[in-house]
């Protein structure tokens, strides 16, 4: 194994090692639970995170030429999706926006177009809830989604389509080509969780425009969409995950989840997203817009 892993020999157990290696040969990421209690993560760049053991306090460690802008982006992603699952919250990877006082949920695989979604409701003037994580809450009578932090990251293509120019927007980091979008001042952010409206999976983009389609899932199919669509779920045990199917199964039951496709132009984002805050609150399934 990687030397990450011999170095946590002796002291900690192993809970996960990347299958996706550096060209050392070492794990991209490798996360040990520590004999004491609580886990550390290190990534093979050299940003590592303890947490302890009731997931209360991260501890932050870095090596040049890592920045703090550098670690913030895992902090604020997956290690931050680990500790929500240490406290028994289950994160879905999507994005989330508010219309009407409701949450529309935007689920999807990396690339799908969950961030670039929300950045083009954002300059619509709708109010985003969260980016990439979205922190999901049973009701008694629904499901609430939970707000993360107010910035929406997009690749700079995406800035350029929808804003005019790629240095329209700043650069995450000095070394990372994304793009941020802050959402304090011009652009709105919502503070405070709303119930979900309802939750778009996100398929692969048509190559043919002027149109997109939705169409409606039934409970079980959305609940295995739901499970493909979790935040961190490589890092589940035993019971994270029977605690996460019981939810989910519960969401997909309350909340309808639909697949959405849409067009590879992202030009033609922003009117598929007027298109879709008409509808709300949502009546049609299966309708092609």
């Amino acid at each position: 194994m990687g030397s990450a892993t011999r170095r946590s020999a002796g002291f900690e157990s192993v809970r996960y090692l990347s299958p996706a290696r550096d060209e050392s040969g070492t794990p991209l990421l490798a996360v040990w639970t520590r004999s004491g209690g609580g886990h550390r993560l290190r990534y093979s760049d050299g940003a590592e995170f303890i947490v302890d053991q009731d997931a209360a306090r991260i501890d932050v460690r870095w090596e040049a030429p890592l920045t703090d802008a550098d670690v913030a982006i895992y902090l604020l992603g997956p290690v931050l999706g680990f500790v929500m699952r240490l406290r028994g919250i289950v994160p879905l990877h999507a994005s989330a926006v508010v219309i009407g006082g409701r949450a529309i949920v935007f689920a999807g695989d990396a690339g799908a177009g969950k961030s670039t979604t929300a950045a083009a409701f954002a300059a619509l003037g709708y109010p985003v809830l969260s980016d990439d994580v979205v922190p999901i809450v049973p009701l008694d009578d629904g499901v609430l989604a939970c707000p993360s932090h107010p910035r929406v990251t997009i690749w700079p293509e995406s800035v350029e389509a929808l804003f005019g120019s790629a240095d329209a927007l700043p650069a995450l980091t000095a070394t990372y080509d994304k793009r941020y979008l802050e959402l304090e001042g011009r652009y709105r952010y919502q503070r405070t969780p709303v119930p979900i409206e309802v939750i778009y999976v996100l398929n692969e983009r048509a190559p043919a425009c002027g149109r997109h389609s939705i169409r409606g899932l039934s409970p079980r199919a959305a609940m295995m969409a739901l499970v493909s669509h979790t935040y961190g779920n490589y890092l589940l045990d035993d019971l994270m995950r029977a605690s996460e199917f019981d939810l989910l199964s519960r969401v997909a039951r309350r909340i309808p989840v639909r697949d959405l496709t849409v067009c590879q132009v992202i030009s033609d984002l922003p009117r598929v997203c007027e298109d879709l805050a008409r509808t709300v609150p949502l009546d049609a399934v299966g309708a092609e817009l």
